[in-house]
């Protein structure tokens, strides 16, 4: 595999673990992870020995959504040049989700904003209890638009607006009661030992049976989202350069209250 800036790609034998590497940023996303992640999973197809992708996060978190200079950077855009950057943040995630492999998420720490939406578009999701989830979006006025459809595969419609509409923060334990994670463990040892476990038995059961049965889930719960996701990097493109937006996002890095 390439030499990435931002991420990090490990072998062990049918498995691969991407590791997030910008821990001094609690392994924010910009512009140059975003499209790493993008072309790693590009090369994952590529090598049939790999069954297993494993998505981890280096330093104190896994993911803690938009790196702040990266937004920076986007409220200064027009639309033209937002829709192209929302593109590319749409065809990341659709990488994942439709990525041949397995893909798990193994998440601690923070996870806040996309961080969300890179559990919702892995097959599988497990975390730490004490981790801390939040779909902060609407705090500076922006929406969760390229992440909300493949949330709503794993959450209920009522749940998943409580969270949007409110950008309250849940643990790990609160995430498994939603349906963002499988399951949630106490100890890093704990969860450790579970998953290698779990990894053992995928291994043992069919290659190509059990990539079948993801095509044939994903086919099925997606159906109706293919028209759907056409339009969202423009609605996000439009929402980045809305007064409300702006205003929500200079009242975030200024430490003040929004003027709505």
């Amino acid at each position: 595999m390439d030499n990435y800036q931002t991420i990090l790609a490990e072998l062990d034998g049918p498995v691969v673990t991407l590791w997030l590497s910008r821990p001094e940023v609690h392994n924010a996303l910009n512009n140059t992870m975003i499209s790493e992640i993008h072309q790693f999973f590009f090369q994952v197809e590529l090598i049939p020995e790999i069954r297993v992708v494993v998505i981890r996060g280096h330093g104190k978190s896994f993911c803690s959504g938009a790196d702040l200079q990266w937004m920076k950077n986007a409220f200064t855009l027009g639309k033209e040049e937002n829709l192209k950057e929302s593109e590319e943040l749409s065809r990341m995630f659709s990488s994942i989700f439709y990525c041949s492999k397995i893909v798990i998420a193994v998440v601690h720490g923070n996870v806040f904003g996309g961080g969300n939406g890179l559990v919702a578009v892995c097959d599988l999701a497990y975390g730490l209890s004490n981790s801390r989830f939040s779909l902060s979006e609407t705090r500076i006025g922006m929406a969760a638009a390229t992440i909300t459809p493949y949330l709503l595969q794993k959450l209920r419609t009522a749940d998943l607006k409580e969270l949007i509409f409110s950008a309250k923060s849940f643990d790990g334990d609160k995430a498994v009661e939603y349906g963002l994670l499988n399951q949630s463990f106490p100890s890093a040892e704990a969860l450790e030992r579970y998953l290698n476990d779990l990894l053992n038995q995928i291994e043992a059961n069919g290659r190509e049976a059990i990539y079948a049965s993801k095509r044939l889930i994903n086919r099925l719960t997606m159906q109706s989202m293919s028209e759907t996701m056409e339009h969202i990097p423009g609605l996000l493109a439009q929402i980045r350069v809305s007064p409300e937006a702006q205003e929500g996002f200079s009242a975030f890095l200024e430490k003040r209250k929004t003027n709505w």
